[in-house]
């Protein structure tokens, strides 16, 4: 008889977007444990807006598609949530969207972001995070081992976006 999968002591999330030249979206999240074993890996098809979108959105159109609408949907479809999501993109950062999960973003948001080292890499959080951001690294830095790089799962999910994109076309 098998056993019930346990929860790791820290799940990890890594959110990525890729856009095509075409200008399709398409987003992937992976899921891990906290020494980087996938968990969970769900990925979106590719949305493209057309004209009319692009001229009611203007420059609100991407933070709207990668922090909203592809993020809720690739939310939605999880079945473990993250203690923590990281990610590369400051569109990328909703805290509607991620509600009481935290995010972590290798590159500095927009106005108000908060930034702190950890083990060599910049991260920022909006300052809806602010408050919690010191037992944020503090709970990374109790279960992600030294060695662990946390951008690369950040490149695993856009390689297998690349792939799926292939695949679809």
């Amino acid at each position: 008889m098998g056993q019930a999968r346990q929860r790791p002591e820290c799940v990890l999330g890594f959110y990525q977007t890729v856009q095509q030249p075409s200008g399709e979206i398409s987003g992937g999240i992976l899921i891990t444990s906290h020494l980087g074993r996938p968990i969970e890996f769900q990925c979106s098809l590719p949305i493209r807006p057309n004209p009319t979108q692009q001229t009611l959105y203007g420059s609100t159109l991407r933070p709207f598609l990668v922090g909203e609408l592809i993020a809720s949907a690739l939310r939605d479809r999880l079945d473990l949530k993250p203690d923590v999501l990281l990610v590369n993109d400051p569109d990328a950062i909703n805290p509607h969207t991620w509600e009481a999960t935290p995010i972590l973003c290798f590159q500095k948001p927009r106005a108000g972001a908060v930034e702190r080292t950890f083990r060599g890499d910049v991260l920022s959080t909006t300052a809806a995070y602010a408050a919690r951001l010191d037992e944020i690294l503090q709970l990374l830095e109790k279960h992600v081992p030294e060695t662990a790089d946390l951008k690369e799962p950040l490149g695993r999910v856009e390689q297998a976006l690349k792939e799926a994109l292939g695949q679809a076309a």
